[in-house]
């Protein structure tokens, strides 16, 4: 069997012989429900909310808040949507960048689209570790102490623009969590993130997980503020199927409902060999590309071996959760310390730590192979060798594709269960 998949951009096609493969997981590339007018109509019939046209007067200070390049989020389509509507506002731009550090000119100009020249003097960044431009806005139950970056701390109107995805310990992206990790301090994140090591904290999960409800009580932090939000969902295709305007709990909300039809894949059989293939955006760096792990290891049996395919073509990312890798230098030691001395980026090192306790995670990616190897990966000079090897190695093993790794979510329904 012959099977074409995405790497760095590129289409080519790997081989696996047809007793042994079980089949392509993969959401569906269009957007059955959508025509071209989701946006119109979220943005008609806003949930809970006024029209966006009777958000502000002419003139009045608005603060709008975009993802960064690392999200597949349509900003340049929807501000051309909505260009006239807020014409006349008086806009600032803040691209809420949590801990990933500033977009360049060719990510600038992928975020705003053909619009970046016309507005890189209203654009701002966040900087989650500069002090001085944090303001802090209460503390959460768990006792997150939350500092927000000070232009959304003293914001009257906020305007959200975001995409929700499946996201591997948040539930989904999108949503509250534009505002944390999105424009939170560093200290803040760190202390959200470390529960993304509880149990409860897993894709498509929102209820009784302890990190979506963390970053939620951030919305009432912002009392003096009022928000609006427009949400959209794309297809595996990344074309936009669906959307939804108006309070941002309501919207998110919506938004999660069609994000568990087009992202979640059913499957009856657990694979011994996973090929996990992260496409764009996913696949900018080893960091993002960890997601295309988590959903993997969800296809796979215990002790499988879980191929990575991911170009990596920004290199590692944030290298915060290669250090302890590197300092303790095994899966237990890890989980051990990122136990006891949690830092940022320690849930990211405990969670591979922990997916190399149960299977073999082998790496066709764009960095280097001592990067792969710290992170307790198996690196491999390309994806064709990888299966071939794997295949070898697995003596009767059948043969599992996911695709578009980082963002399709596997759910295992046996057929007789």
């Amino acid at each position: 069997m012959d099977v074409e998949v995405t790497y760095g951009g590129e289409r080519q096609s790997v081989t696996i012989p047809d007793g042994r493969f079980l089949g392509v997981l993969q959401a569906p590339v269009a957007g059955s429900t959508g025509d071209g007018h989701e946006l119109e109509r979220a943005l008609a019939s806003p949930l809970g909310k006024r029209p966006l046209a009777e958000f502000a007067a002419a003139g009045e200070p608005v603060l709008v808040l975009v993802n960064d390049a690392t999200r597949p989020t349509p900003t340049a389509a929807i501000l051309s949507d909505i260009r006239g509507t807020i014409a006349d506002w008086d806009i600032t731009f803040l691209v809420a960048t949590g801990t990933h550090g500033n977009p360049g000119e060719e990510e600038c100009r992928h975020i705003f689209g053909d619009r970046w020249d016309e507005l890189r003097g209203r654009v701002r960044f966040h900087d989650a570790g500069d002090a001085s431009r944090l303001t802090e806005v209460g503390v959460t139950t768990g006792g997150t102490r939350v500092y927000l970056n000070s232009q959304v701390a003293a914001a009257r109107k906020l305007l959200v623009l975001g995409s929700v995805e499946a996201h591997y310990f948040a539930g989904y992206t999108g949503g509250r969590k534009i505002l944390l990790p999105g424009v939170a301090g560093r200290d803040s994140i760190e202390q959200n993130h470390r529960l993304a090591m509880e149990p409860q904290a897993r894709a498509l999960r929102l209820k009784g997980n302890p990190v979506h409800e963390d970053m939620d009580q951030v919305i009432d932090m912002l009392p003096g503020c009022e928000l609006f939000a427009v949400q959209v969902v794309l297809d595996r295709g990344h074309r936009l199927c669906f959307a939804a305007a108006g309070d941002i709990r309501e919207a998110f909300t919506a938004a999660t409902r069609v994000v568990d039809e087009t992202v979640s894949v059913p499957f009856s059989e657990k694979a011994d060999i996973v090929l996990a293939v992260a496409e764009p955006p996913l696949d900018c760096n080893f960091y993002q590309a960890q997601k295309s792990i988590e959903n993997g290891r969800l296809a796979l049996k215990q002790d499988g071996i879980l191929i990575l395919a991911s170009a990596c073509g920004r290199g590692t990312g944030s290298t915060a959760f290669l250090g302890i890798m590197e300092e303790k230098g095994n899966p237990q030691r890890v989980l051990a310390e990122a136990e006891s001395g949690y830092r940022l980026g320690y849930h990211k090192a405990a969670r591979l730590a922990r997916a190399a306790l149960e299977a073999e995670l082998w790496a066709v990616t764009g960095v280097e192979d001592e990067v792969a190897t710290t992170a307790f990966m198996r690196p491999r000079p390309d994806i064709q060798a990888a299966l071939d090897e794997a295949l070898a190695a697995r003596p009767g093993g059948k043969v599992l594709v996911l695709m578009d790794a980082g963002a399709t979510v596997p759910r295992f329904a046996p057929e007789n269960g």
